[in-house]
C-alpha cells in the first residue's frame, strides 16, 4: 500500500477508495448504458434515420476524446476528486436536460457534450490517477482492476434494467431519474471522500522530470512508443463503440426462433457480456504484473478480431451469448494495460495528461466506428460491414501491439550504457520494472 495513507487507518482508507471509485465506475455505466438501449426509440422519438442519429453517439464519442487531456491536466494538477465531483454534478445536468427537453439539437448538446464530459471526469482518467496515487506498484492493476469492474457489474444488473424499462418507460421519465442518482449517488459519496480520504501524490520514479512543459508533453507524440500505444488503444476504442451504439441494434433486429424473445436473448447476452467483464478484468489486473503488457494487449485484440469476425458472418442467438462471453472477457483488460503502461512509461507526474491525449485517440477511434458503422448499415441494410471493420482495426491493433514490445526493446538495449529508460519501468523484456 502507498507510504502516503498511515498504516493504522491504511485497510480503511483503501477499501474506501476501491468501494467509492466502484460506486461511481457502477453509475457512470448508465451514461452510455441507458443510451444504448432507447437507441432506436431515440432515433423514431426525433424521427431520425440510425446514420443521423449516431451522430449523437459519434459526437459524445469525439467529446470524449477532446475533454480526456483536460480533465488529466485537471487530475495532474489539483487531484481527482476536484475532477470526479465536477462530472458527477455535470452528469445530473446533463439528463435533467434531457429528461424536460425533446429536441434533437439540445440532445447534441446536452449527451454529446455535457454527458462526454461527466463521463471523462468521473472514470477512468481519474480513476487511475486516484489508484496511483495510494496503491503501492504492485497492487496498481488489481486495484485498478476492482474499481472498473463497476463498469461490468453495470452491464450485469443495469443493462438488464434498461431493456425491462424499454418495455414501458418512456425516455424523459428514465432521463430525470438518472440524472437525479448521479446528483444524489455519486456527487455526495464523492464529497464525502473527498474529505476522508486523502490522496497524496507518489513520487516519480519514472527517470523523467517531473515539472515538464506543455512543448515536452507534445514533444512525446512523436515518438514512436506513443504513436503504437495509441493505435494499439484506438481498437480499444472502436470495438467499445461497437459494443456501446451498434451491438443491441444488432440483436434487436437478428431474427429470433419462436421460442425466444428478441429481449430475453438482449438482456442475457448483456449480463453475460458484463460476467465475463468482470473475471477478465480482474484476470488480466492480476497478469499484468506477472507476463509482458505488450503481448498480452496483443493477445486480447487478438481475440477480439476473431469473435467479431465470427459475429459478422454468422449472427444468432447463440453467437450472441458466445460473442458477449468471450468479448467481455476482454472488455477491461486493453483499457487497465494501457494505463499501466501509461503510468510506468511516462511517471505520475504526467501520467494523467498522457493518458487523456491516449483517450483522445481511443475516442476519435469512437467517433469513426459510431458515425460510420451508423452509415454503413443504413446503406447496406445490415451491420455486417460494421462488424467486420471493427474486427480489421483490432486486428492493427494486434500488430502495433506486438511492433510497440519490439520498438521498446530495441530502444532499451540502445540506452542500456545510459541513464536509466523509463522503458524499463514499463514491464518490458529485460527491464527493471520486469516482474512487478
Amino acid at each position: 500500500m502507498s507510504d502516503a495513507i498511515p498504516s493504522a487507518n491504511a485497510s480503511r482508507q483503501l477499501w474506501g477508495v476501491v468501494a467509492v471509485g466502484f460506486g461511481v465506475m457502477f453509475l457512470s455505466s448508465s451514461i452510455k448504458g441507458a443510451y444504448q438501449v432507447y437507441f432506436r426509440d431515440l432515433a423514431d422519438l426525433f424521427d431520425l434515420g440510425r446514420g443521423q442519429f449516431a451522430l449523437s453517439g459519434a459526437l459524445f464519442g469525439l467529446c470524449l476524446g477532446v475533454v480526456s487531456p483536460l480533465v488529466g491536466t485537471i487530475c495532474d494538477r489539483y487531484g481527482p476528486y476536484r475532477s470526479m465531483i465536477s462530472g458527477a454534478l455535470v452528469a445530473a445536468l446533463a439528463f435533467v436536460l434531457l429528461g424536460v427537453f425533446q429536441n434533437f439539437p439540445l440532445f447534441l448538446i446536452a449527451y454529446g457534450v455535457l454527458a462526454a464530459y461527466a463521463l471523462a471526469a468521473m472514470t477512468f482518467v481519474p480513476m487511475g490517477v486516484w489508484i496511483d496515487s495510494v496503491f503501492a506498484e504492485r497492487h496498481k492493476g488489481l486495484a485498478y482492476a476492482a474499481v472498473s469492474n463497476g463498469v461490468a457489474i453495470g452491464f450485469i444488473v443495469l443493462s438488464p434494467l434498461w431493456v425491462w424499462l424499454n418495455t414501458w418507460l418512456h425516455w424523459s421519465a428514465l432521463a430525470l431519474a438518472i440524472g437525479f442518482g448521479f446528483l444524489m449517488a455519486v456527487a455526495a459519496p464523492l464529497h464525502w471522500a473527498a474529505r476522508h480520504l486523502p490522496v497524496d501524490r507518489p513520487s516519480d520514479t519514472s527517470g523523467r522530470p517531473s515539472g515538464r512543459p506543455v512543448a515536452g508533453i507534445l514533444a512525446e507524440l512523436h515518438q514512436p512508443l506513443f504513436i503504437l500505444l495509441a493505435i494499439s488503444f484506438a481498437g480499444c476504442g472502436s470495438s467499445m463503440a461497437f459494443i456501446d451504439l451498434h451491438f443491441v441494434p444488432l440483436v434487436q433486429e437478428t431474427p429470433v426462433t419462436a421460442h425466444q424473445d428478441t429481449s430475453t436473448v438482449l438482456a442475457l447476452s448483456l449480463s453475460i457480456l458484463g460476467v465475463f467483464e468482470l473475471a477478465g478484468a480482474m484476470a488480466a489486473g492480476y497478469l499484468a504484473g506477472k507476463v509482458q503488457p505488450a503481448m498480452l494487449l496483443a493477445l486480447l485484440y487478438g481475440v477480439r478480431a476473431l469473435i467479431l469476425t465470427w459475429l459478422a458472418v454468422s449472427p444468432s442467438s447463440v453467437t450472441f451469448v458466445v460473442f458477449a462471453a468471450v468479448f467481455g472477457a476482454t472488455y477491461m483488460g486493453t483499457v487497465i494495460l494501457t494505463s499501466l503502461l501509461c503510468l510506468r512509461l511516462y511517471g505520475p507526474a504526467i501520467k494523467g495528461r498522457m493518458f487523456g491525449l491516449l483517450f483522445t485517440v481511443h475516442q476519435l477511434a469512437v467517433f469513426g466506428t459510431a458515425w460510420a458503422g451508423g452509415l454503413a448499415r443504413d446503406i447496406t441494410g445490415s451491420y455486417m460491414l460494421t462488424t467486420l471493420g471493427v474486427a480489421a482495426f483490432c486486428t492493427l491493433s494486434v500488430v502495433a501491439a506486438i511492433v510497440l514490445l519490439a520498438v521498446a526493446q530495441k530502444a532499451e538495449n540502445d540506452t542500456a550504457e545510459q541513464a536509466p529508460d523509463p522503458i524499463a519501468s514499463a514491464g518490458m523484456p529485460g527491464g527493471q520494472g520486469q516482474g512487478h
